[in-house]
């Protein structure tokens, strides 16, 4: 009886009577496994699971947390972990799914000489939007609706940016808060930044 002929892996070059049964490492590195999935597929797999967590409901430990947070308004997470005598591994999916859904904000902060997590809670803010019809006769009405804030004339807009300590700063503009307060009041607000200028160079 003849001897069967081998054949030769074209991937390792090693020679079997039944290569069909040989599984080749080598192989499975170049062409992957049959239940590999590409980048983009996990990509996309990753994707599709944030939309889910986005609209879903909390569950009940999730929405225990935010009870916390939302009592505190301002936590650090270690103090977070006193407070609930949990774990970390526990925690860190819970704030990144209330984070996900803008329930609370996470800033790293250096905190005695160590970068830990600061949490705060994003506060509901309930407005009635009224429709408005929008007169295209008048070229001045995106102008005089928004009630001449000041940032859209401002000349120092490109100085302006939340690191600066405190001139030029969107978190602490007095023109800015004398239009909001003006807003809230129901008058009308503008501004000479002509004057202001001039005030400022001769300063």
């Amino acid at each position: 009886m003849a001897k069967k002929k081998k054949e030769t892996c074209p991937y390792c070059g090693k020679s079997f009577a039944y290569l069909s049964r040989h599984k080749c490492k080598i192989k499975e590195r170049v062409e992957g496994t049959t239940d590999e999935k590409s980048d983009s597929e996990r990509r996309i797999e990753r994707i599709e699971e944030k939309k889910k967590n986005y609209s879903r409901d909390l569950r009940k430990d999730e929405k225990a947390i935010l009870s916390i947070i939302e009592k505190e308004k301002d936590i650090y997470f270690n103090e977070l972990l006193e407070m609930t005598q949990e774990n970390r591994d526990y925690l860190e999916p819970i704030l990144e799914q209330l984070a996900l859904q803008s329930k609370i904000t996470i800033e790293r902060e250096l905190r005695e000489s160590s970068w830990t997590k600061r949490i705060k809670s994003i506060e509901k803010i309930d407005m009635d939007v009224d429709e408005t019809e929008v007169d295209m006769n008048n070229d001045r009405f995106i102008w005089e609706k928004f009630g001449y804030i000041p940032c859209f004339v401002c000349p120092y807009e490109e100085k302006c940016n939340d690191t600066n300590l405190d001139q030029f700063n969107p978190n602490y503009c007095q023109w800015l808060t004398d239009w909001i307060q003006a807003n809230i009041q129901g008058t009308e607000y503008i501004i000479d930044f002509d004057t202001i200028q001039e005030y400022m160079e001769e300063s």
